[in-house]
């Protein structure tokens, strides 16, 4: 089906998502590779689970410093286009004919920059079902008024969510308070954002061995507006805390650097079982009188024989990279109750 931008159709999404007790996945992409996995494990999400129309939200950055996922989304280095490239991927693999035309699919433009980016918010409104405006490095009473202002800019076009605070890396949380629900309630009403995102200790990047999200802080924000909490840096969170989001009032959730670790590690693993065939044997042993690779790898190569052009195959990097990363996808879609998902 075809691409869920109007405001109306989206918050109608959100609505039955939270009546049926799930937490959206906001899967974020930053190539065509990551773009098509997050399709390929909503569809076979549903098809596991006889769901029908399962919907699924396809997120990307563009010049956030962090993670500048549609800069990086094609060699041309460039967001305009990486978010042209994105929009035409999605449509391409939702049209008819292909495998993934059911699913109710929703483009996010994640972390946008009030300054960097603002050449891209029009663009952006044409074909995004949300867009965060990241508001969220000025103080309080601005980030208000920017987002109440970039609100009404997007009102009838697409919902916007906004930043209450910026998501600490973990290095910093010992110095940044988590979100106070005053503030957050204060956000919300002000700004008449869609949905909001509060800083509940979790963090970006994930680089700390796991962060420590505050439950009960979600709780007490999602008694004030409702389920409006979007959780960022769930990547660091411990698979034990993730059945317990849909109930703490979180309507949406952002992954990202954990597809990034377990694909780049399914190719990293690939790539050392295979590289007597892949490097020439002269290379090899380089390597090995360096110290980088064992006798068995020696062992393993003939003299004189030439790589394998099967072991060097790109495609076979992507369909070892993305079968790592569909696999924790559907992982999350189960933590995140999506098998609850009745579109009716």
């Amino acid at each position: 089906m075809p691409l869920i931008s109007d405001p109306e159709q989206v918050a109608a999404v959100y609505a039955r998502a939270a009546d049926c007790g799930l937490c959206l996945a906001n899967f974020c992409t930053a190539n065509p590779y990551t773009t098509e996995a997050i399709l390929r494990a909503a569809h076979e999400f549903g098809q596991q689970h006889g769901l029908k129309a399962v919907p699924i939200v396809v997120s990307a950055t563009a010049n956030y410093p962090i993670e500048p996922q549609l800069v990086s989304y094609t060699p041309l280095k460039n967001a305009a286009l990486g978010l042209k490239a994105l929009v035409d991927d999605v449509n391409l693999m939702v049209s008819p004919g292909s495998p993934y035309a059911d699913l109710q699919v929703m483009l996010h433009f994640d972390h946008g920059q009030p300054e960097a980016d603002a050449g891209l918010f029009d663009q952006a409104a044409e074909y995004c079902a949300t867009i965060m405006y990241d508001a969220s490095d000025w103080p309080m009473a601005e980030n208000i008024e920017k987002t109440r202002r970039f609100v009404e800019r997007m009102r009838g076009r697409t919902l916007v969510e906004g930043a209450v605070a910026e998501i600490a890396q973990a290095v910093e949380h010992a110095d940044v308070p988590l979100t106070d629900p005053d503030d957050a309630e204060r956000f919300y009403r002000e700004t008449g954002v869609f949905l909001i995102v509060p800083d509940l200790g979790t963090e970006h990047r994930a680089t700390a061995t796991a962060a420590h999200y505050d439950g009960e802080r979600a709780r007490a924000i999602t008694a004030r507006i409702g389920k409006r909490i979007v959780l960022h840096g769930s990547s660091s969170l411990p698979d034990s805390d993730l059945p317990r989001l849909a109930s703490d009032g979180i309507a949406k959730i952002n992954v990202w650097t954990v597809f990034e670790r377990v694909g780049g590690q399914a190719v990293a693993r690939y790539m050392l079982s295979e590289l007597a065939h892949i490097l020439p044997s002269d290379e090899l042993r380089v390597l090995y009188d360096q110290g980088l690779v064992g006798p068995q790898i020696l062992e393993s190569v003939e003299e004189g024989a030439a790589p394998r052009l099967d072991s060097l195959r790109e495609e076979k990097r992507r369909d070892i990279w993305q079968a790592a990363v569909v696999a924790r996808m559907r992982f999350f879609l189960e933590q995140y109750n999506y098998g609850r998902w009745s579109p009716d």
